[in-house]
Order: structure tokens, then sequence, then C-alpha cells
């Protein structure tokens, strides 16, 4: 038969037990909630890549509104201004560079454009934290075929 000291013994372990359980589902369940979000960032920065694409391929000369767009797509998410974009494509010696920087009679139908995003993003659960680092980076790359005629002049 067991005693009032035992039933309060075994109760006081349950709780124990219960209260180790607990913070093991907590860190599992914030870890999920990062993950989540961290998947849903790369997702958005892949659909503004992609929709950067589409508005370059046929305009390859606006480096500045290619990354306007591309901004513009990522303020919709709602995400941080953090986000590091490059446009770049691929020159006449078939190396790829950057937009702003290759020369108007270079960009044609047939060469590639690349659009990469970047972000840094923050972990917020610092026990998970501890085991992938604090920030991880992100990257999303988008290509494309240009298709602007090739200038007469060239």
């Amino acid at each position: 038969m067991k005693t009032k000291k035992d039933v309060k013994q075994e109760k006081a372990q349950s709780l124990v037990e219960f209260a180790g359980a607990l913070v093991v589902l907590v860190i599992i369940l914030a870890g999920v909630v990062d993950l989540g979000r961290a998947i849903f960032t790369l997702f958005a920065m892949q659909d503004a890549a992609e929709e950067g694409i589409v508005f370059g391929t046929s305009f390859p000369t606006h480096c500045d509104q290619i990354r306007e767009r591309i901004q513009y797509n990522l303020a919709n998410e709602i995400l941080p201004d953090d986000i590091t974009v490059w446009v770049t494509i691929e020159n006449n010696a078939g190396v790829q560079q950057s937009c702003d920087s290759i020369p108007v009679n270079n960009v044609y139908a047939g060469k590639e454009m690349q659009i990469e995003v970047t972000q840094t993003f923050n972990i917020t659960m610092p026990l998970i934290g501890a085991f992938v680092g604090q920030t991880i980076l992100l990257k999303a790359t988008a290509n494309g075929i240009i298709l602007r005629p090739q200038p007469p002049d060239y």
C-alpha cells in the first residue's frame, strides 16, 4: 500500500518529467518556426529574382528598374531591407559582367542574364543558433536569356 509520501514523490517526479519534455518540445517548435521563416524568405527572394528576370530579359539595359522591380516585389512580402541584388549579363567574352558596367552594344538577344538575391537571415532562437550559427546566408538565383535584338551598328 502506498503512503501519502510515496504519492507526493510520484507526482513530483511526473512534474519534473513533464517540465523536461516541455522544454524539448518548445525548442523543437521554435526550430520549426525559424525554419518556416527561412523557407518563406527564400521563396519570396526566388520569386522576386524571377520577376526581375522576366522584366530584365525584355529591358536588359534598364539596370536600376530591374533592381527596383525586385525590391518592390520584396517590399510586398514585408522582408527586411538588408537584401542585396546583383544583376549580371554575359559579355562578348562569355563572362558575367555587372549590368551597370557592360557596354550597351554587348547586350543583345542570346546573352544570358543572371540575378542573384542574397540576405543574411537572423536565427531568433539562441539555443538553435548555437548549433547552426546565429545567422545563415540565403541566396536565390534566376537566369534568363535576353530577348532584345542585336543593335544595328554592331
